[in-house]
């Protein structure tokens, strides 16, 4: 599955990932592409390493830890 994050951060300054099928997806110009990995786990850590801060879209990946 393929994982984005917000560009934009929230009023608490943390991003949120998502997955490419996520009803709440950003825009392709407010999302940064993470890749393509096998778990919402792996792209969270790769979340992390663009962004300070990030948290799992409670809709999508809600199985993320």
């Amino acid at each position: 599955m393929k994982y984005y994050a917000n560009t934009e951060a929230r009023d608490d300054g943390t991003h949120v990932m998502h997955a490419e099928t996520c009803q709440f997806l950003p825009n392709a110009d407010k999302r940064k592409a993470l890749g393509d990995y096998a778990n919402c786990d792996t792209g969270l850590k790769h979340a992390r390493d663009a962004f300070d801060t990030v948290t799992p879209c409670n809709t999508c990946c809600s199985d993320c830890s």
